[in-house]
């Protein structure tokens, strides 16, 4: 009887034991839950990555060289880019355009471009540039044009959130007109200066 008693009692003990293991092994050090969840976490803050899209929505200054009888009119664009790599993206732009003249007519242009851009970044900031190529459409009075549109641009973004980015940027328009008679040819030379967002997805 009293070996039973001494097994039963070095059994229940041994059960202890391993129950109170189990227990101290299933309760974390709240300090490293922290951790692993901290590194589970990851925050991704590249301004920009190969393979994702771009919208971008601007409101421009335009402000004439060529010809001299324009005077500052406005500019509104919305373009789309997808970054083929990190740094290189192709896209295109439509562009609508307006400046009044000395005798209080009207020129209206409508760009619509290709673009293809080198976007390095530094942090959280952007340096865009930018050369854009296509086609315009220019109308002055009873008078219509179409033709060839060159723009180099320039710009800088910061990125405010994860899919959002700010910025400013400059350009030119180039816009050359070619006729049969070549003693009509002319260029036109509009830069423009702009503000406006981009939404990265």
């Amino acid at each position: 009887m009293k070996r039973i008693l001494t097994i039963a009692a070095f059994l229940f003990l041994c059960c202890s034991l391993l129950c109170a293991q189990t227990e101290e092994s299933d309760q974390e050090n709240p300090a490293s839950i922290e951790e692993s969840e901290e590194s589970e976490v990851s925050y991704d803050f590249h301004v920009l990555k190969e393979g994702n899209s771009l919208i971008n929505v601007n409101i421009a200054l335009s402000i004439p060289i060529r010809p001299e009888q324009l005077k500052l009119g406005g500019i509104l664009s919305i373009g789309y880019s997808y970054m083929i790599t990190d740094l290189i993206s192709a896209g295109g732009e439509l562009s609508f355009s307006y400046n009044s003249t000395i005798g209080n007519n009207v020129l209206y242009f409508i760009p619509f471009l290709g673009s293809v851009g080198f976007h390095p970044t530094f942090g959280n900031f952007e340096l865009s540039l930018s050369l854009l190529l296509g086609g315009v459409l220019e109308n002055y009075l009873d008078r219509s044009y179409f033709g060839l549109a060159v723009k180099p641009e320039v710009g800088l973004y910061y990125k405010l959130f994860s899919e959002w980015t700010v910025g400013a940027s400059a350009g030119l328009f180039i816009l050359p007109q070619w006729y049969g008679d070549s003693s009509k040819n002319y260029t036109s030379l509009i830069p423009e200066a702009r503000i406006g967002v981009k939404y990265i997805f």
